[in-house]
């Protein structure tokens, strides 16, 4: 297809500026509440204090900090372990006189926790405190947010498939169907096994949501207006982070937040009848009606000389594993696009990695996790519509390269900043340059792969980078239990990292966006 025509087709459509904050407004709501559930378990999980439960000083009517000071005096505010008294004896003694017992007597050894009560003061009731998440139970916490990365990291790929081969528009429609299901009936699941594997779904449905809506808006659009549209549509992010803790404070427990967070995406179902299908793809496939009617009825002509003729469906399931494979292979049919395709791989994990470690790190920098929450949120507003200016008078490469360089700095100071405001602050800074860098480079990867191959290299990259959201609650848990600064030091680096690899990519500014391999290859 010859990209010149499409583009002047688009770019008389884009000059009606109620159009494109139409497709603005139906492309960017739905990842509010995508931006939300990618980030819940924060509030979800939670991070509450707790220690043994003794059923006999529960029987006595004990306060939680009677008991704590009985049964775990000095030890830490999240206690796996309990002094072995002979609690039926301090039952009948009474608070004043077991606490004096507890004074004058040597203490006896520590014994591993059967179960635990909850501070649920700071963090209502969790998914933590309900099935007792915590000491050696702990890593299946982290799994409450790696639930969703696994089912990213599967639906990017599967639905990048299926959107080159079946539209756009019917994968969003189909991905707000799964959300609002999943992710409503994920509130009244009983059992943890249940809760994980409807967290996979809700995850399979925001990779399609995702994808289909990113990819929609960049292919209504030309490049003109793709800097500016795209990194507009990144604020859905940054509406989700400062919506998410005022509906986590205004609930109870984790039941009514996922529900808070659930119940509205049965709104963009309306979506569905107002969404357009991208042309670009609608030509491709010899739909030239459908596309003339998005674009206007006078290109239908030149849709039909410039565009090649679509390929056979195929009929049986062994015929799509086929056409999958082959499809997949031919990403790595030139050494130019392999290139392209592992770069923006390793960069889109490195901003999925920044964007949820930065996020679930508030409970070991010693803040107020509701208030840090809704301060990422804010920060990615400019961080989003920063680069808009740079990209106006710079190239993505260099302003990717530029970006990821100051965040990784930023980020690898927090190593020398205490704990607290101070270390919050370097944080949310580089979250804001990160946040930019990350905005660049999903832009520069729309513009680095043809129209053929896209959408599935998209979610392709999309895939790799699930691996962020995957490993960040892990990091987040283990080493920044050891140092709050350690996971923004390790993400530090790999920012500096994926600065040095961007050098290697060609820039794409002022370039039509092109529809094959061969002319990719050709610039």
């Amino acid at each position: 297809m010859d990209p010149v025509v499409l583009e002047k087709a688009l770019e008389t459509k884009c000059k009606n500026y109620t159009w494109l904050v139409r497709i603005l407004f139906l492309t960017t709501t739905p990842i509010i509440f995508n931006s939300v559930h990618l980030t819940s378990y924060t509030f979800l999980g939670g991070n509450p204090s707790f220690f043994c439960n003794v059923p006999e000083l529960v029987e006595a009517n004990w306060t939680k900090e009677q008991i704590r000071e009985i049964s775990s005096p000095g030890l830490e505010k999240q206690s796996c372990v309990q002094y072995a008294w002979n609690y039926s004896l301090l039952k009948e003694m009474g608070f004043k006189e077991a606490l004096d017992y507890f004074n004058r007597s040597p203490k006896p050894d520590v014994i591993k926790c059967k179960n635990y009560i909850y501070n649920e003061e700071v963090f209502h009731q969790t998914v933590v405190s309900e099935w007792d998440l915590v000491c050696d139970n702990a890593p299946l916490s982290s799994t409450v947010q790696g639930a969703v990365a696994i089912g990213k990291f599967f639906g990017a790929i599967t639905f990048g498939l299926f959107s080159d081969r079946f539209g756009r528009k019917k994968i969003f429609v189909f991905s707000c169907l799964l959300y609002a299901i999943a992710g409503n009936v994920a509130a009244f699941v009983k059992s943890y096994a249940m809760f994980i594997m409807f967290r996979v779904l809700i995850g399979l449905a925001g990779a399609g949501v995702l994808d289909a809506c990113y990819t929609i808006i960049l292919e209504l659009t030309v490049k003109s207006y793709r800097a500016c549209l795209g990194n507009m549509f990144n604020l859905g992010f940054s509406l989700g982070m400062v919506y998410l803790p005022v509906a986590a404070y205004l609930t109870s427990n984790w039941r009514q937040l996922e529900l808070a967070i659930s119940v509205p995406m049965f709104l963009f179902i309306i979506h569905c009848w107002f969404m357009p299908e991208s042309p670009r793809w609608l030509i491709t496939t010899g739909n030239f009606d459908k596309a003339a009617k998005i674009l206007g009825k006078e290109h239908e002509l030149d849709f039909k000389e410039i565009a090649r003729c679509p390929p056979e469906e195929p009929q049986s399931v062994l015929d799509q594993v086929c056409i999958f494979w082959k499809r997949y292979l031919e990403l790595f049919s030139s050494l130019e696009l392999t290139k392209r395709l592992l770069i923006c791989s390793f960069t889109w994990f490195l901003g999925n990695l920044y964007y949820f470690s930065i996020a679930l790190n508030g409970s070991n920098i010693d803040v107020n996790e509701y208030l840090y929450v809704g301060l990422n949120g804010i920060v990615e507003i400019p961080g989003y519509l920063s680069p808009i200016i740079f990209l106006k008078y710079f190239g993505r490469r260099s302003t990717g390269i530029f970006l990821w360089f100051v965040a990784g700095v930023i980020l690898l100071a927090t190593t020398v900043t205490p704990k607290g405001w101070p270390m919050m602050c370097i944080s949310l800074f580089g979250r804001l340059v990160g946040t930019g860098a990350y905005g660049v480079v999903m832009l520069y990867a729309s513009e680095l792969f043809p129209t053929e191959h896209r959408n599935f290299a998209i979610g392709s990259c999309t895939t790799v980078a699930q691996l962020g959201p995957l490993l960040a609650p892990y990091l987040v848990d283990t080493l920044g239990k050891i140092a709050g600064w350690m996971p923004t030091a390790v993400c530090g680096l790999l920012a500096l990292l994926g600065a040095f690899f961007l050098v290697l990519l060609p820039e794409t500014r002022d370039t039509p966006m092109p529809d094959t391999i061969k002319e990719m290859n050709l610039r």
